[in-house]
């Protein structure tokens, strides 16, 4: 039942069989308090009619913008492939609406700042979905790093495999869907906003995979399948980032923080859910042995049930219960910012800093050149 203050939430890309947006933000939003899935689009009548009867919404749409013009929508899901976020979160601000784009905002830095100007112009929230900014795993040891637990620290270091560049759809930069746009995006923000900021980064890249999709169909590989990153932290502290997609095998993300008084390990739970957000943590101190540390409930999202441990996303692949967690944790910042005004976090203006951080690694990447750090990129020019 809807109530009275509910945020009435219209969904795009609720393909009622597969996607992330029915798959994970349909569910989260049925199972956090305060919000109602009230309108859902698709690109064909069809599907968006099965998909308000499936998921209840009352309105459904094969047009966004109409969607986001609608008076009972007061939040906008964008939830579809990265090339058709920028002309839907523009119509939604347009139309006074608040959003939650999924990563990345835009395929350009440019439209990416256009976005973040016209969202601080209509006073909307507007909120990137940078996912690792409410994975419980990482809350927790960032906590846990702020308390002393390693002591003072001087190494960052993350491995992760990941599946996509395989794909026809992350193989060629002009689709705006490759591993530096959309993994590289996530890890780096969060490397940045848990462990004290970068302060410069180098990046190298590397295409290794043959010149065909998963179909074995010719292909004019152009993205990155191979990206490691290292630079320093505002601390002092070191890094180092590899990130492949090169393979199927030894799939997930492992991270380790390094101290002079310890050490915590913040890996996938399981190598079938090779999700980023499927992650928990270990620690050590004192050169013991490392040890299981538990999610505090407050850096957890309650709301998502400790089972099932997954929920069928796409075929042949699931999201796992961390993700939903991850994602409702900044559904909750979201409606706490609308209903009482305060402000969001990541949101568009944060989204345009990545983009241009990412940007600038990549054209340095063929020099020696240092990359400015991310708050030498922060804020949007009026």
């Amino acid at each position: 039942m809807q109530r009275d203050d509910s945020i009435r939430v219209g969904m795009v890309g609720a393909n009622p069989d597969y996607g992330w947006g029915s798959g994970v933000h349909r569910r989260v939003l049925d199972l956090l308090p305060g919000f109602t899935l009230h309108g859902v689009c698709t690109t064909r009548e069809e599907s968006a009619r099965r998909a308000s009867e499936a998921f209840g919404a009352p309105l459904w749409f094969t047009n966004a913008g109409e969607l986001a013009r609608h008076p009972d929508i007061d939040l906008v899901a964008i939830c579809v492939k990265a090339p058709h976020h920028y002309e839907i979160a523009h119509a939604a601000l347009s139309a006074g609406k608040h959003v939650y784009c999924e990563w990345p905002l835009a395929l350009t830095v440019p439209q990416a700042e256009e976005l973040a100007l016209l969202a601080r112009d209509q006073d909307v929230k507007a909120m990137i979905g940078l996912h690792l900014r409410g994975a419980p795993a990482l809350r927790q040891a960032a906590r846990l790093i702020a308390g002393g637990f390693i002591g003072d620290m001087f190494s960052v270091t993350l491995q992760a495999r990941l599946f996509g560049p395989v794909m026809r759809a992350m193989a060629m930069r002009q689709g705006g869907t490759t591993l530096l746009s959309i993994y590289g995006g996530h890890l780096l923000d969060a490397l940045d906003h848990y462990f004290g900021g970068v302060a410069d980064i180098r990046m190298n890249g590397a295409i290794h995979l043959p010149p065909i999709d998963e179909t074995g169909a010719p292909i004019e590989r152009d993205a990155f399948d191979h990206l490691q990153f290292h630079g320093r932290l505002q601390s002092g502290a070191l890094f180092n980032v590899d990130l492949a997609g090169v393979s199927v095998t030894g799939m997930g993300t492992s991270w380790r923080i390094d101290g002079r008084e310890g050490s915590l390990l913040i890996s996938t739970r399981d190598p079938t859910l090779p999700a980023i957000e499927s992650l928990v943590l270990h620690g050590t101190r004192h050169g013991g042995p490392f040890e299981p540390i538990p999610i505090a409930t407050e850096l957890d999202c309650p709301a998502v049930p400790a089972e099932p441990d997954r929920y069928a996303a796409y075929p042949g692949s699931s999201a796992s219960r961390e993700a939903l967690a991850s994602i409702g944790n900044l559904y909750m910042q979201l409606g706490e910012a609308i209903r009482t005004g305060g402000s969001v976090s990541p949101d568009f203006r944060r989204a345009v800093d990545i983009q241009r951080l990412l940007v600038t690694c990549d054209e340095a990447s063929r020099s020696a050149t240092v990359v400015p750090t991310i708050s030498q990129h922060a804020g949007v020019r009026s």
